[in-house]
């Protein structure tokens, strides 16, 4: 498994996929700074109450809550601009590292699309209901890591999957597999934690899924 991520390291930052990954980073930042730009709005719409200090209190706790708030959002945010372009990135893994198999099944950009906000969605509520817990230092970092590894994990496995079997086959053939589909998680939740790397890591996932789904793949077709 190891290798395969750093197989999938490589393959994200080569030349087949800078496209693909300068495309996304640039869609990405601009989402990013309009999400920022209405926070700071709505910060600043925030009523005063005519008293010096309590307006202070008042604007330093918020914009603290805001950040606060904004650093599990980027992941999401990230994540559902790369969205668009994972199907692309699956497609081109493997084009050029399995040539030989049976090549997969695009999905539709519509699909694409509503696969993207759904996982954004499940993505933002579960972290924003886990919220509390990562003001804890220490447990914050192996729960975050435990969560989004989880999710991670099931949602780029199956996509890549689907691209081959039908949705219960999918389903069926994570489940086998729950743990190493677990674990390839938890490393692209791992690859999310670092600075600027986690404006990649979904498309680090896609590849390295890929791979995990390679090796695990049984003789299924589409139903």
């Amino acid at each position: 498994m190891l290798s395969d991520a750093a197989r999938a390291l490589r393959e994200t930052f080569s030349a087949p996929f800078r496209r693909v990954m300068w495309l996304s980073l640039g869609v990405t930042l601009l989402v990013l700074v309009l999400f920022g730009a209405g926070l700071q709005w709505a910060l600043a719409a925030l009523p005063e109450f005519g008293i010096g200090w309590l307006d202070t209190i008042v604007a330093i706790a918020a914009r603290f809550l805001a950040i606060i708030v904004l650093i599990p959002l980027v992941h999401p945010v990230v994540s559902l601009v790369a969205g668009l372009f994972l199907e692309s990135v699956a497609a081109r893994v493997e084009e050029t590292a399995y040539p030989s198999d049976p090549p997969g099944r695009d999905q539709p950009f519509w699909q694409s699309l509503i696969v993207a906000i759904r996982f954004t969605v499940v993505l933002i509520a579960v972290n924003l209901l886990v919220l509390p817990f990562y003001l804890i230092p220490v447990v914050n970092i192996f729960l975050f890591w435990a969560v989004n590894g989880y999710l991670l994990g099931r949602e780029y496995f199956e996509l890549v999957a689907l691209r081959h079997l039908a949705p219960a086959a999918a389903t069926a053939l994570r489940r086998r597999h729950r743990s190493r589909v677990m674990a390839a998680g938890v490393l692209v939740a791992l690859f999310a934690t670092v600075p600027v790397l986690n404006l990649f890591a979904p498309l680090f996932g896609a590849v390295f899924m890929v791979h995990t789904y390679k090796k695990v793949a049984v003789p299924e077709g589409f139903a």
